[in-house]
């Protein structure tokens, strides 16, 4: 899979949300389909003892906040809605 591409085509036809702070809120309600973290020791340690369908991209934070348009890094990306891309939930 091209994560780049994939994560551009979820920028323009999906919803989300940016950063660990609001991903894991939204987690908890149950309103993520998914979840797209960076390949960071701390994040793949937190991340993958959590229930529910997760993507680790071989991306660092700063290359994932400059795919979604934005001067800083970003580690975590909450999928609320795919849209046309390849990371889908349970729909």
């Amino acid at each position: 899979m091209d994560y780049s591409w994939e994560l551009g085509r979820l920028k323009e036809t999906g919803k989300y949300v940016l950063g660990e702070k609001m991903t894991m809120k939204m987690l908890k309600k149950g309103q993520l389909k998914a979840v797209v973290y960076c390949e960071e020791p701390h994040l793949k340690e937190k991340f993958e003892k959590l229930q529910g369908i997760k993507y680790s991209v071989p991306l660092n934070s700063l290359q994932l906040g400059t795919i979604f348009g934005k001067p800083f890094s970003v580690s975590v990306v909450g999928v609320v809605d795919s849209g046309d891309s390849a990371f889908k939930g349970n729909d």
